[in-house]
């Protein structure tokens, strides 16, 4: 079993295009489970709201695409203030499973530093490029 990240273009839509949705990440259930903790958690540290939802499928819904934004932007204003040496390792991949859903969401990369953007392939890689198709 597993848990799909799905991006929701027609939720302030008025086409009613319901049940649509972009397909972003298809990961295990424990994986993503633990992923959505983990964006939650962002969401209080930075005082941001992500634009994701859950349903009680168990499915993780972005509505808000400006909302994830600037969750991102707010996030990488930290990575770029500081160097402490233990945030590669608890923080920087987060970020940049963020920008993969991002682009597969919006179709645009973010700007990002060099450092992340330079082994963000493996990233997208490990996420799966083969998931990102539309629902029906």
């Amino acid at each position: 079993m597993g848990m799909d990240y799905e991006y929701d273009p027609w939720f302030l839509d008025q086409t009613g295009k319901e049940g649509c949705n972009i397909l972003l990440w298809e990961v295990g259930l424990n994986a993503g489970q633990l992923f959505f903790a983990q964006i939650e958690a962002f969401e209080k540290i930075f005082n941001q709201p992500s634009g994701f939802y859950t349903y009680l499928s168990g499915d993780v819904i972005l509505h808000q695409p400006a909302y994830l934004k600037a969750l991102i932007e707010a996030m990488l204003d930290y990575y770029n203030a500081t160097r402490h040496p233990l945030r590669p390792i608890l923080f920087d991949s987060s970020i940049q499973i963020l920008l993969v859903l991002y682009q597969r969401a919006m179709g645009e990369w973010l700007p990002a530093p060099a450092a992340l953007m330079a082994t963000i392939e493996q990233i997208e890689i490990a996420m799966g490029r083969g998931y990102l198709k539309r629902n029906n």
